[in-house]
């Protein structure tokens, strides 16, 4: 299986997640195929030795019956044929049990190579991770930074624009005195005239 037909590269690199699940549940199906495999070439190589135990006992039967009598030659050769078939078993036995390792050996090498793969994705998304945050923390601490100088400038502009708005109710107050004065004065004046016109005799 070949990576390139399941794991794809994402637009901003690594791969991409749900690729590299599905990439890891195939193999894990496969692994879990391949156990199976493995428990029947067990079996396989039970029946093998059983078999081989079999050819053991049937050679000592062999011998034993040459030595006892000649005229069981038709019941050797019956024998010798099983015997023969028996080895062709064992031998194609042999053979798948040698084809069946050697899968289970090239699988895994692939998941100890996906493992690599998966630590590497892991440790570099990490990485990245750490960087979004470490910017994250850069950039709120230069809004924080920036909302208190903008709070600094605002409450000096409150405290000058109080300061002015004091002045001028100051400012205001006295004119008004001022004015009032004069207008007293100027009232004063007026009645005084108006008394003084009041008396002349024309």
């Amino acid at each position: 299986m070949s990576n390139k037909n399941i794991l794809k590269k994402s637009a901003f690199g690594g791969f991409k997640k749900e690729d590299v699940i599905n990439y890891i549940e195939v193999l894990q199906q496969e692994i879990v195929d391949l156990k199976k495999e493995r428990n029947d070439c067990l079996l396989y190589k039970r029946d093998f030795e059983l078999l081989q135990k079999s050819k053991c006992e049937l050679e000592k039967n062999l011998i034993e019956q040459k030595t006892e009598n000649e005229s069981l030659k038709s019941k050797n050769s019956e024998l010798i044929e099983l015997n023969a078939s028996l080895n062709l078993k064992v031998e194609e036995m042999t053979v798948n049990s040698e084809n069946y390792e050697k899968k289970i050996s090239e699988y895994e090498d692939i998941t100890e190579n996906l493992k690599r793969e998966l630590a590497d994705i892991t440790v570099k998304k990490k990485k990245e991770a750490e960087k979004i945050l470490s910017d994250a923390k850069e950039q709120a601490k230069a809004i924080i930074t920036d909302a208190e100088n903008k709070v600094k400038i605002a409450k000096s502009d409150i405290i000058s624009a109080s300061n002015r708005i004091y002045t001028v109710c100051v400012n205001f107050e006295s004119a008004s005195d001022s004015l009032r004065s004069g207008a007293d004065g100027l009232l004063n004046a007026l009645e005084s005239a108006e008394e003084k016109l009041g008396k002349k005799d024309y």
